[in-house]
């Protein structure tokens, strides 16, 4: 008997000790519906890598701009100095940071993007304006995210196949498109913070016929089909990574965040990019 035990028990260490070591998991995944103007999202999730699932249900354009607040503040004080910044055309305060999210997705489309979060408070806000021109966090399209430190192991950051860098003010690929599913890294290189977001231009359409349209000097609809998603803005430094599919064709590659000196969308500033994909 007592041999028997200890076969059994030299039988569970060899076992113990040929047994692969757990993989870490994939992404944690959250689904995020927006509306006009609302988002259905969970008050709290775990800690780590995080890929934000973004649904538009909503009949406008909408993204899903994560920030993450300083420690001890509120979204009562996130408001308030939302407030004050929009009112005196300064930059918002020193303890919000920008750290990604899903960008703008058609009705009915799905975007995602992926990216590592530290334990914290946040808030998903959608910055993009109505057609009144009131953006639509004013309109009460926020929603506070809890972010509680996990226990899991760390997910290897997703496999990219090409690289965005976000520069003052350009974007720059590693590789030209080609016609599929990608997925890309999107990197900020510039001094201040930058956003990519993917749109498909109609047939016919060209990058100037978007800017002045965007400026008001071209009457008619949009001159753009599918909003493909994207990254929302990012602090300098920071990455996150999305997946999108692509057909042949024209796209535009836009970044709107205003600009920390005047204020103006960055696209303003010549961060508008028009690709071929074939």
């Amino acid at each position: 008997m007592r041999l028997h035990s200890l076969l059994v028990a030299g039988a569970l260490i060899s076992v113990a000790c040929t047994r692969p070591a757990p993989r870490a998991a994939g992404p944690n995944v959250v689904t995020i519906t927006a509306t006009d103007y609302a988002f259905g999202a969970p008050d709290t999730i775990p800690a780590g890598l995080t890929t934000l699932r973004l649904v538009n249900h909503g009949k406008e354009l909408h993204h899903a701009s994560l920030v993450r607040l300083g420690d001890g503040k509120t979204v009562a004080d996130f408001e308030a100095g939302l407030a004050a910044a929009m009112k005196d055309h300064t930059p918002p305060p020193a303890w919000i940071s920008f750290v990604g999210g899903p960008n703008a997705v058609t009705l009915g489309d799905t975007a995602s993007a992926t990216q590592s979060l530290a334990p914290g408070s946040y808030v998903v806000a959608c910055w993009i304006p109505s057609a009144d021109g009131v953006p639509h966090i004013m309109k009460g399209m926020l929603h506070p995210l809890t972010v509680v430190a996990a226990a899991a192991p760390a997910a290897a950051e997703p496999v990219t196949d090409v690289s965005i860098k976000l520069t003052d003010y350009d974007f720059v690929l590693n590789q030209p498109l080609a016609a599929g599913t990608h997925a890309v890294r999107v990197e900020n290189a510039g001094a201040q913070a930058h956003e990519v977001v993917i749109a498909a231009l109609t047939p016919g359409k060209t990058l100037q016929d978007f800017i002045a349209w965007e400026q008001g000097g071209e009457k008619g609809p949009l001159p753009t089909g599918r909003w493909l998603g994207g990254v929302v803005g990012l602090d300098v430094g920071g990455h996150a990574e999305f997946t999108a599919s692509f057909t042949p064709g024209n796209y535009l590659l836009l970044c709107f965040w205003p600009d920390a000196k005047d204020g103006k969308p960055h696209l303003m500033h010549g961060m508008a990019k028009q690709i071929t994909v074939s």
